[in-house]
């Protein structure tokens, strides 16, 4: 189980995880270090934290072309997640969402220009379980990801990962 103080730690790590344990304490109300930090260590455990990791900025980095493709398959046992599996193993995947309707993914990729696109369509056009698909570039990106805006204080006190996902 969770409470407040979890609560307000995951809402602090969220926004800036480089902050320091003591600093993160002096904005939760826990003014030791190693109660933050054994926190921390249970909510990774506890699978509320999958990981930490740095946001980069790949554009600076010279990816700067990004795509949006709707891809549309052929249905088959268990098909979202043997494709969802071919899809993720593509190079410069950054998301896939399976989703419902008319399409059955959406996969948004980051590459460096066209050409390394089009050789990930290639492979997405040699799969048989494909049957057919739909690409959008980006022109330029008003609001990336960010998690920022989700209020996790609004979570009751007690919380468990399983009342969470009810």
């Amino acid at each position: 189980m969770i409470d407040q103080f979890d609560i307000r730690i995951l809402n602090i790590l969220k926004n800036d995880s480089d902050l320091s344990l003591s600093e993160i304490g002096k904005r939760v109300g826990i003014y030791s270090p190693s109660a933050i930090s054994k926190r921390i260590k249970n909510l990774k455990k506890e699978g509320y934290i999958k990981k930490s990791v740095s946001l980069l900025d790949y554009e600076k980095l010279g990816f700067d072309f990004l795509t949006i493709t709707l891809i549309r398959t052929k249905y088959e046992k268990n098909y979202a997640q043997k494709i969802g599996e071919k899809l993720k193993s593509l190079p410069n995947v950054v998301a896939i969402y399976f989703i419902l309707g008319d399409i059955d993914f959406v996969m948004i990729t980051k590459n460096r220009n066209r050409n390394e696109y089009l050789q990930i369509m290639e492979k997405i056009m040699g799969m048989e379980e494909i049957e057919r698909s739909d690409s959008r570039i980006v022109a330029y990106t008003v609001k990336d990801v960010d998690f920022s805006k989700i209020n996790l204080i609004d979570i009751p006190s007690g919380a468990t990962h399983d009342s969470l996902n009810q």
